[in-house]
């Protein structure tokens, strides 16, 4: 009689052969999804501090968020506006994607739940990508600019606070934590 393969270590090598394949399509489709990231990052950015954000530019998967700061005129040729470009990776915050994808597909769960869960998993992700280039460009701003080059907007030593706690959240937690958080009816009985 052959030795049956228990359902979780069947599980487990699906996930493992998935896996590969999920960061070979997350990494293919970075440009697509970084687009939709500056899409809404951009208004969003330019809204928050109007003068200070002029726009964010694509390059691949990779985006510059482009903030005019002030400097001193001898240091600007005429009609040119000094520039700061800010360089965002949003893959960063991302990367749980690849296996929240792989557990998905690996589930034996029907089609259409399946296909609930990848949207809901990409639309989440997706968000986070948002706010991860959010806070990255606003640390990057009031947190390691110069304050001369700011001119004259300045914050609260509170909202410089906000500002590193949501890229820590951005960068460590929220990625890293929210493949855990799909609800999926347990597959398994221990």
């Amino acid at each position: 009689m052959p030795q049956q393969i228990s359902p979780l270590l069947a599980f487990v090598f699906k996930v493992f052969l998935l896996l590969p394949l999920c960061y070979w399509g997350w990494y293919a489709l970075a440009e697509l999804a970084t687009a939709v990231v500056v899409y809404w990052a951009e208004p969003l950015l330019q809204c928050l501090y109007p003068g200070l954000i002029n726009t964010i530019e694509q390059t691949g998967y990779r985006v510059e968020v482009v903030a005019n700061v002030t400097v001193a005129v001898q240091n600007v040729p005429s009609g040119m506006v000094a520039e700061l470009p800010i360089p965002v990776n949003p893959l960063i915050y991302s990367y749980g994607l690849p296996l929240a994808l792989a557990l998905i597909l690996a589930s034996p769960l029907d089609f259409t739940r399946t296909t609930r869960n990848i949207i809901i998993s990409t639309l989440v992700f997706l968000l986070i990508q948002i706010w991860g280039v959010c806070f990255e460009s606003l640390k990057v701003l009031f947190l390691q600019t110069p304050v001369e080059l700011l001119g004259n907007i300045s914050i609260a030593s509170w909202q410089l606070d906000m500002i590193a706690l949501g890229y820590q959240l951005g960068t460590l937690i929220l990625p890293a934590r929210i493949h855990r958080s799909i609800k999926t009816r347990p597959i398994f009985k221990v």
